[in-house]
């Protein structure tokens, strides 16, 4: 028994010993070790790794890096509304003081693409609902020469006006014949194509579109409600932004396709229609292609006469196509860039539904503080944004932008829209469900008025005011 007992204590030893220095050092407990046999081995505290060994919690970081988060604000005072920035790191809502670290996950590439939704500038205030979209979040319908993604009222409930939608045609592929209830409009985000239409008169259209070229702009069109039309795309292939004057267009009864309405109607009936046997008209699709393959590649890009056919009734009084490369820009007053703006009243008659306006900010520019007495529907072309929208009764919101984003300022709501890159210029989109762009300005309203009825508002002095343009900057450097 002695020695039995023997051997239990100095393992015991050997095991307490171990925990203030190294087994290795000790000649004797090396002795013993390898004498013995014993299956007791040095729990040796002083070199565990467990510090580095990944841990199974979901966030480690969150433990690790929380006394240096919490050190970490995300704007350098004062605060006067700047753009939350947190030093690469992923952001937190934390601003000025207020609010804290995230414990749980998020995700950190949507909080970074929107900074003000994680710590918004202390001006927000009150109840503004979600005014953003990112067409990038709409299902992409993929089909047999090409693809489309929609922006409806269901996705960006705010917009009761108008309706988006990105459609890609293959080289050579149709958009399928077909009409709407409502009016459309496109603008050729790249590529070429040719579109054709007729008018209730039975006048013709047919024309080339293409997309940006060697810096030039590019076209734009428009089809009145119930206008029917064709879209094909050239060699190039084709990308359009389409908008349509009904933010619920995907409701039944808003677009109407051929295809479609001749399956559903009795053959003997679309025989007799069109005066031809029945026997010729098996071939009908009965479900409508949307997008479809042509089968024989069209004349090149110019060359749409090819395709015209001689119309007895003349061509439509109006061209559905305008063509932004012959418009000049609009330098804008306050220097920080240039507008081209379309309307029925100005440039383009048959666009009686639809006001646009293409706007380029210079770097660091600020589409100046204004608002409309019509919904603005806003489209991302280039650029990095952000934008506040003011509702009223003390509420307000700030928005990000990157390609791609839809907005909606609803009528009257105070708003500006400001380049974020120092170096790269921000390009973007307007539109209106109206027949005339109307915009009124912040700066010239107060130059135009009473200076002494400003200063007693503002808490300004006459002298400030004095200085304050009586023109529309329209984009200010």
């Amino acid at each position: 028994m002695l020695p039995r007992l023997s051997h239990v204590l100095l393992a015991a030893l050997a095991l307490s010993r171990t925990i203030l220095a190294e087994p290795s050092d000790d000649d004797q407990l090396k002795a013993f070790f390898a004498r013995e046999r014993v299956a007791v081995k040095p729990v040796n505290f002083g070199r565990r790794s467990a510090a580095t060994t990944p841990t199974r919690h979901l966030r480690p970081e969150a433990f690790e890096d929380e006394a240096a988060l919490r050190k970490r604000d995300s704007i350098t005072p004062p605060d006067v509304g700047q753009v939350a920035d947190w030093g690469g790191s992923n952001p937190q809502p934390v601003r000025n003081g207020a609010g804290d670290t995230f414990l749980a996950n998020s995700n950190h590439q949507i909080d970074a693409q929107n900074p003000d939704n994680v710590a918004a500038p202390p001006t927000d205030s009150g109840t503004v609902p979600n005014l953003k979209w990112s067409l990038s979040l709409s299902h992409t319908r993929l089909l047999k020469g090409g693809w489309v993604r929609e922006q409806t009222i269901t996705d960006l409930p705010p917009s009761k006006d108008l309706a988006a939608a990105e459609l890609r045609l293959s080289p050579n592929a149709y958009r399928e014949l077909h009409w709407h209830r409502v009016a459309e409009w496109g603008y050729i985000l790249n590529g070429t194509g040719r579109i054709s239409a007729i008018d209730e008169n039975g006048r013709s259209f047919i024309s080339d579109v293409h997309g940006p070229t060697n810096g030039t702009d590019p076209d734009i069109y428009y089809f009145p409600p119930g206008v029917p039309h064709s879209i094909q795309a050239l060699e190039d292939g084709l990308e359009i932004l389409l908008i349509f004057t009904d933010g619920n267009f995907d409701a039944t009864g808003t677009t109407f396709m051929l295809s479609d309405w001749l399956a559903r109607t009795p053959l003997e009936v679309v025989a007799q229609n069109f005066g031809v046997n029945v026997s010729l008209l098996g071939g009908i699709p009965q479900k409508d292609p949307y997008v479809f393959d042509s089968t024989v590649a069209p004349p090149p890009f110019g060359h749409a006469s090819e395709q015209a056919v001689k119309d007895p009734n003349g061509q439509v009084p109006s061209p559905y196509v305008f063509h932004l490369s012959d418009q000049e820009r609009k330098s804008a007053p306050g220097g920080g860039g240039w507008v081209k703006i379309q309307d029925s009243v100005t440039n383009f008659p048959v666009s009686t539904l639809l006001a646009s306006a293409l706007v380029f900010v210079e770097p660091n520019g600020l589409r100046e503080l204004h608002w409309h007495t019509s919904d603005e529907w806003l489209y991302i072309i280039s650029g990095n944004a952000r934008a506040t929208a003011f509702a009223g009764s003390s509420s307000s919101r700030t928005f990000d932008f990157q390609p791609g984003d839809t907005a909606v300022f609803p009528v009257s709501y105070g708003h500006y829209v400001k380049n974020l890159s120092p170096t790269e210029p921000l390009i973007y989109l307007e539109l209106f469900k109206a027949p005339k762009f109307v915009d009124f300005s912040a700066t010239q309203w107060l130059a135009l008025t009473p200076r002494q009825v400003v200063a007693d508002l503002l808490n300004l002095s006459t002298s400030v005011i004095e200085t304050f343009k009586t023109e529309k900057q329209v984009i200010v450097a």
